[in-house]
């Protein structure tokens, strides 16, 4: 329901003098004016700018003007009532419809100019209240800007005294007024009126080399009128200590994004063991059977290859899993110990190897070196972080034509690993700043700026150093330094299996909740052994309760009933001379108790999937170590 008309609020009435030689036009002016009940307007009416240059003094709101009178004509009329009274709001009626005449009007200090014959009520109105509003903002300005001029002496005094640095520059850059802030800032001393700004200040956020110091200044510049004459102003604030609590925020949540990854890492890992594990076992039955077959004389020529292709296969997925599963372990609290910088390079190669693949072909000059103080998933992140950027420094495909180097060597007491690249190199004015958190060369979306901040502090909480050499067009050499372990030997290179004789036949027990694990080990230990399986922690406690005389456990440590840790303590207690006769296995799913578990017992952990030739070693090697028990001390 509409409002009644009593009810409605009252507008503003507004005073207009109309200087308007035709009557009919006149009228009409008058007639829009009517139009709106709600709308007030006292209009007077004079026909000739002589009459109206008589009444302009009046104090009128505003002057509706034709442009076309007896006495006077065009833009000279306009400027025979500014001689009268300069700040009165004019809006020109006119019958010219004429765009340049227009612009003309409207720079000689016209509020509006409205062609008459498409003037409607509304657009009448709307024209009076704009210029009644500019008129009015125009009249505020100047009084605030007189104001202003006269609290001058004050302002020069609260700027003296703020936190905020601040500097007064003529347009040829020399300093006009700096206040003690920006003194202190910039260097005591330095910003003496009449000298050239000592620092270059660029609009927005700045990093300058202050007194031995880096220092983030925000910066920002105002043109304005000082003491009379053109001038910038310069408004400095130090955002240091906001940009490095910022800085940690998102290394904490970086940090965050990466545990989270890890965890889902070690899950994916651990439900591509399992299966993995099986995988494997069986291709070394498969091959086991086709041996025997081709000793009985039969043609397996055909399959042999397929089966080396498969297990080739299975072999990669094994070692793209693993270096994954040593990348998610990356806790920033994780202890440093003696660690293999080779492995870690070989880690990160496989991770980085999509990346790099079509972009460089990649050289390895590993030489055999001692180990550093590390932790395996931190330096295999500063490895991958390399690689990565090496990559990207090179266009996709010519991976012919281009190299990524890798490098490590030992020299004195530390160890040295050098990622080369054939890519387009660094600028001389960027090096400077490529460990800076946030400063990237890369594209928007491409980098975040951490990488190479993030290498360095790891490399550091490790006791080292990383450094850059670069040429443009020629390419990178990234280096790290990491001191040598004490007391520690060269990285030895995996021993090779190797058959340590036939042991002898023993009872083995294999305790797994995957059913094609259980089947594929029990096929692969069963030629040699007597093997027993069960598919939970509860059952194989079960089955050791009827009969104890195993040579060997072989233990899963994530299963749906009763762990393998769980296990391991129901043993301890209930049968410790079987304690020592325990191999655990781990797809990479344990809990964080389990994980401490396994580092507690790290000698004795086979990862799956197990290679079927390191199982039987393991198990041999157990057995062999193994002394001679009584069978009452089997309880």
């Amino acid at each position: 329901m509409s409002a009644e008309p009593s009810l409605a609020p009252q507008a503003p009435s507004f005073r207009l003098l109309l200087i308007e030689d035709s009557a009919i036009a006149a009228s009409v002016v008058q007639g829009h004016l009517d139009a709106g009940p709600w709308r007030r307007a006292e209009l007077a009416h004079v026909e000739t700018l002589a009459a109206g240059l008589a009444r302009v003094g009046e104090g009128w709101d505003v002057v509706l003007l034709d442009l076309c009178l007896p006495d006077g004509e065009g833009l000279e009329v306009v400027e025979r009532v500014r001689e009268v009274d300069p700040h009165v709001p004019i809006v020109v009626l006119t019958g010219h419809d004429d765009v340049r005449l227009a612009e003309r009007a409207l720079g000689a200090t016209v509020q509006d100019y409205l062609v008459k014959r498409r003037i409607d009520p509304d657009t009448l109105w709307r024209s009076i209240r704009y210029a009644v509003s500019r008129q009015q903002l125009v009249t505020q300005l100047a009084r605030t800007v007189a104001e202003a001029r006269e609290n001058e002496a004050n302002l020069h005094q609260l700027i003296a005294r703020s936190a905020d640095g601040v500097i007064v520059l003529d347009m040829g850059g020399k300093v006009l007024f700096a206040n003690p802030a920006a003194d202190a800032l910039l260097g005591g001393g330095r910003l003496a009126p009449g000298r050239e700004c000592p620092v270059a200040l660029r609009a927005g956020e700045t990093t300058l080399e202050l007194g031995g110091h880096t220092a983030i200044i925000d910066v920002r510049w105002v043109d304005f009128e000082w003491q009379g004459r053109a001038a910038r102003m310069a408004h400095l604030r130090d955002v240091t200590g906001r940009r490095r609590a910022e800085e940690l925020r998102l290394r904490l949540e970086r940090s965050e994004r990466l545990a989270a990854v890890g965890q889902l890492a070690a899950g994916v890992a651990h439900e591509i063991n399992n299966p993995l594990a099986y995988v494997v076992a069986n291709l070394e039955l498969l091959a086991r059977e086709l041996r025997r077959l081709a000793d009985g004389g039969v043609a397996t020529e055909h399959l042999a290859q397929p089966l080396a292709d498969a297990r080739h296969g299975a072999a990669r997925v094994m070692n793209i899993v693993r270096d994954l599963g040593v990348f998610a372990r990356t806790e920033a609290n994780e202890a440093i110990g003696p660690t293999d910088v080779n492995a870690a390079i070989e880690s990160a190669l496989s991770i980085a190897h999509t990346q790099i693949r079509h972009r460089a072909r990649v050289m390895r000059e590993l030489a055999p070196v001692s180990r550093v103080g590390g932790t395996d998933g931190r330096l295999t992140q500063v490895f991958v972080n390399l690689l990565i950027n090496a990559a990207q420094s090179i266009p996709e495909g010519h991976a012919a034509e281009n190299v990524i180097e890798v490098r490590t060597r030992e020299q004195g007491a530390d160890v040295v690993a050098e990622i080369v690249d054939s890519g387009c190199g660094v600028p001389e004015e960027h090096m400077g700043r490529l460990f800076e958190p946030f400063f990237t060369t890369k594209r928007a979306g491409e980098g975040t700026g951490l990488g190479l901040a993030i290498c360095r502090s790891i490399v550091e909480s490790c006791g080292g150093s990383i450094g850059v050499s670069s040429t443009v067009g020629v390419g990178t050499c990234v280096r790290v330094r990491l001191p040598v372990w004490a007391s520690a030997e060269p990285a030895a290179r995996p021993a090779a299996a190797h058959d340590e004789g036939s042991p002898r036949r023993a009872r083995i027990l294999i305790v797994d909740d995957e059913p094609l694990i259980l089947r594929a080990l029990g096929g692969v230990l069963g030629a040699s052994h007597e093997v027993v399986c069960v598919g939970s922690g509860v059952h194989a406690q079960r089955a050791l309760r009827l009969d104890a005389r195993f040579d060997v456990v072989l233990c899963d440590i994530a299963m749906q009933e009763g762990t393998g840790d769980e296990l391991y303590a129901w043993i301890e207690a209930e049968l410790p001379a079987l304690a020592g006769r325990v191999l655990f296995m781990t797809g990479g799913g344990a809990s964080d108790a389990g994980r401490r578990f396994l580092a507690a017992h790290e000698g004795r952990v086979l990862e799956k999937p197990i290679e079927p030739a390191e199982l039987l070693r393991r198990v041999g090697a157990l057995l062999s170590r193994r002394t001679s028990e009584p069978a009452s001390a089997m309880g």
